[in-house]
């Protein structure tokens, strides 16, 4: 009985490891993140050269998911919520994901369509157009509003390096920030929420964007 009892503990623990690696490297990699707390709760205060980020002057060639080159200049007159991801991330990217589809849930109807959805790869070596496709369709996120893009791997390093988002490869996976921004009709950044947030806040935050819309 003493020696099941053992076992039982002995295969529960072993059962929480991949938990306690998880929590681990998620520490670690908040810890990596060249940024400073805001005294706003859930966000964190871009650093210099972030703030003077505009999206929608942003360089390269882009393509989304139905293999449409892409300028970020289209975007321009909307404000856009922009995640980075890949798609066979097993844990933060299919919750931020999830998070944006959430936030597009709770948005009111008269703002569909006001608000782009932006979410950008980190792996164009994998995250083909058909396989970002894909991907979007998993999370019912194929509305017009919403781009799936990819780019060059130095054009996507450049943009990444402006929203002060790090990343960098390990094998097959990659070890990333986890970070959602909002930028502006002009393109400028307003938001960045990193880590847990909830749809509500970010729901909020465009609120404010768009009553700045309104009184432009």
């Amino acid at each position: 009985m003493r020696l099941l009892i053992i076992r039982s503990l002995a295969i529960g623990l072993l059962s929480c490891m991949p938990l306690f690696i998880w929590l681990g490297w998620k520490a670690q990699r908040s810890s990596e993140t060249p940024l400073n707390i805001s005294p706003v709760s859930g966000t964190r205060s871009p650093t210099a050269p972030v703030r003077q980020l505009n999206l929608y002057d942003a360089a390269g060639e882009w393509t989304d998911q139905d293999s449409n080159p892409v300028s970020f200049k289209q975007f321009r007159g909307k404000p856009a919520l922009v995640g980075f991801i890949y798609t066979t991330c097993v844990d933060t990217c299919s919750l931020l994901t999830l998070q944006m589809k959430e936030v597009e849930t709770w948005m009111p109807q008269e703002w569909q369509g006001r608000v782009q959805f932006l979410s950008v790869t980190i792996d164009p070596e994998q995250d083909t157009p058909e396989v970002l496709r894909k991907y979007a369709a998993r999370f019912e996120a194929l509305s017009a509003s919403w781009s799936f893009l990819t780019a060059s791997e130095d054009t996507i390093e450049a943009l990444t390096s402006q929203f002060s988002f790090y990343f960098r490869k390990e094998g097959s996976a990659y070890i990333h920030s986890d970070m959602l921004a909002l930028v502006d009709k002009n393109g400028k950044l307003t938001h960045q929420f990193w880590g847990g947030y909830s749809p509500e806040k970010v729901v909020d935050a465009l609120k404010m964007n768009l009553a700045q819309e309104i009184t432009d």
